[in-house]
């Protein structure tokens, strides 16, 4: 019998950013919103189901434009079950947060949102991911 399967490529229109703070959320989200006058709100968790039963659930944080959209993710979950490792990207395990900016780049510059986040004082690394070379970019698309 004769199968086929259906590959999917997906777009990834967006620029990674990952910070290392030992800040919550919530507080993350407040410095961020000083930093860059926007306001960020609490989303519903994202919730990842795997086909191997295993779930995530990441803490998001929004900011949304007509043009653009500035996304906070905690990349530990909250809330795991049956999975090794409990991270959105597991191959950034050491960072606290991941940043996703998407849309028009003018307002979210991401060598300008770099430069701001660093003068942020609970924040103690911050670095441009190149997409490309992330095995589980897949996670951030929901």
């Amino acid at each position: 019998m004769k199968t086929t399967k259906l590959v999917v490529d997906y777009d990834f229109d967006f620029q990674v950013l990952a910070v290392i703070s030992a800040a919550k959320g919530y507080k993350m989200a407040w410095n961020l919103n000083k930093a860059f006058k926007i306001n960020l709100c609490k989303e519903e968790d994202i919730c990842l189901n795997f086909v191997n039963d295993s779930q995530l659930v990441i803490n998001s944080y929004v900011y949304e434009t007509e043009y653009s959209c500035f996304r906070l993710l905690k990349n530990k979950s909250c809330e795991f079950t049956n999975i090794a490792k409990p991270f959105l990207l597991p191959e950034l395990k050491e960072y606290d947060y991941i940043i996703l900016l998407s849309g028009e780049t003018e307002m979210f510059d991401s060598d300008m949102v770099v430069e701001k986040i660093k003068q942020i004082p609970v924040v103690e690394y911050v670095k441009k991911v190149d997409l490309q070379s992330l095995k589980s970019k897949e996670n951030l698309i929901f």
